[in-house]
């Protein structure tokens, strides 16, 4: 059994990837009066930034998951592009949590006869089975309420997923309580949950389970098997970005222009009185404008007008510098982020095959592509879908610069150094079949119209 405080840890990491911690984010001052006053912090939220950058790194739109037949790879799709999978919009958003909690899991299981993918946060996961980093034996837990009030019920679902040489077992069990913060007493679990076996066991070479976990070693619990978050070592760098932030934005309130005024010129004249005699007050400053502070002793300077400079580009500079030293922190290089006074910006620049960044994509999706290959084996087996290969081809439009090999292919088949189907796999990346059949209806397409732009390219010869 995993114990120690890993999950205190995931408390504090998820705190910062919702960009308000309790501690820091929160804090008095004190006032010129002597009084106290809680301010809350500014925050550039870069932990949620950070996740989301590094999920895009290794999974996209255009990341391509292939078997070795059409046929197959098309029910494989319509399984993950299932309304209730959503494959495309819930995996990215996992990967950014997995980034954020440092483990993760999905689980298959069959519901009404189709293949579900449950995405199960880490911090409700405990292993109990484990060899090294290896994980063979996971609980999770879930939980559902019934009733209001004094007749409110917590029902708490403790599901065992064990797999040890080609079996996996399926144990289930169900307590309920009137406290929402304990597990209460042990329940039949068929009696809520008849359709679901209590015990499953299933003989396969594709556990219906998987523990993500990103390829950095976790130093805050070194003998268990829990993943590091990406956060993790971060935390100084955060807080240094967002006092500095902080200051940036407080600049601006304490900074802004002031106009100071004698107390006798707001209280306002006499002008003149009304068709009843009473005297009609004007006053010559807005009362409701903050612009104007009255003070006594301006007697002689009625009106003094200060205009405090804005360190505007010092502040800009400081967060530039923190942001630097935290993309390089996690592997992304300098220059990753840039702060230019109003947002963070991500760099958009074609990503070096040499890079900082580079490598640390492919060290990521080199362990997590792993995790999915054994997802799609899972899905394959539960869907009767045959296959021979897993291909999972990553998206490199961040490391290739499209224009430029688009051109280049451009001129080596008007040198007749390469064919029109290998022009096609170079910019499209087409496969073999796939670019010698587009050739030949685009040739039959073409041969059909009138080309009048004047390309120099032409795929028709």
């Amino acid at each position: 059994m995993v114990v120690g405080d890993i999950y205190d840890f995931m408390a504090i990491w998820k705190q910062w990837y919702r960009g308000n911690v309790n501690d820091f984010h929160w804090y008095d001052i004190k006032k010129v009066d002597g009084t106290t006053a809680q301010k809350e912090r500014k925050t550039l939220n870069m932990p949620k930034k950070l996740c989301e950058d590094f999920s895009k790194l290794i999974y996209s739109e255009n990341v391509e998951i292939r078997l070795d037949k059409v046929k197959s790879t098309k029910k494989l799709l319509e399984v993950l592009g299932s309304k209730e999978n959503d494959f495309e919009t819930n995996f990215p958003i996992f990967l950014e949590k997995l980034h954020a909690l440092g483990t993760m899991v999905t689980v298959e299981y069959k519901k009404d006869n189709k293949t579900i993918i449950d995405y199960i946060d880490g911090d409700v996961i405990l292993p109990y089975k484990y060899t090294n980093s290896y994980i063979n034996g996971i609980i999770t837990v879930s939980r559902e309420t019934e009733g209001t009030g004094n007749k409110q019920k917590f029902y708490t679902r403790l599901t065992y997923h064990e797999y040890l040489n080609g079996t996996y077992i399926t144990t289930n069990q169900l307590y309920v309580s009137k406290n929402e913060n304990s597990l209460g007493k042990e329940i039949s679990f068929s009696e809520r949950y008849p359709n679901v076996k209590e015990t499953d066991i299933i003989f396969t070479n594709a556990p219906r389970f998987q523990v993500w976990r990103l390829p950095i070693a976790n130093n805050f619990n070194t003998d268990g098997p829990m993943g590091l978050s990406i956060l993790a070592n971060q935390l100084d760098k955060f807080k240094s970005i967002d006092i500095k932030y902080d200051s940036f934005d407080h600049e601006f309130v304490s900074g802004k222009r002031r106009v100071m005024v004698s107390k006798s010129a707001v209280k306002g004249s006499v002008v003149g009185t009304d068709e009843e005699g009473k005297p009609i007050m004007v006053s010559y400053f807005d009362s409701d404008d903050d612009v104007y502070v009255a003070i006594n002793g301006l007697d002689e300077q009625p009106v003094k007008d200060i205009n405090f400079q804005i360190r505007a580009d010092d502040h800009i500079k400081a967060i530039n510098a923190e942001l630097n030293y935290l993309s390089s922190g996690v592997g992304l290089g300098t220059n990753y982020y840039k702060f230019d006074g109003q947002s963070v910006k991500t760099a958009t620049e074609v990503i070096s095959s040499n890079s900082d960044t580079y490598r640390t994509k492919v060290h990521f999706q080199n362990a997590i592509y792993k995790n999915l290959e054994d997802l799609i084996k899972a899905i394959c087996e539960m869907e009767s879908i045959s296959y021979t290969t897993v291909s999972i081809n990553p998206d490199d439009s961040i490391i290739e610069d499209s224009d430029k090999i688009r051109q280049q292919a451009m001129s080596e088949y008007n040198s007749k150094l390469i064919s029109k189907a290998e022009y096609y796999r170079k910019v499209y990346k087409m496969k073999d079949e796939e670019a010698i059949e587009f050739s030949k209806n685009m040739k039959t397409e073409i041969e059909n119209e009138t080309i009048t732009d004047g390309s120099e390219l032409n795929l028709i010869e």
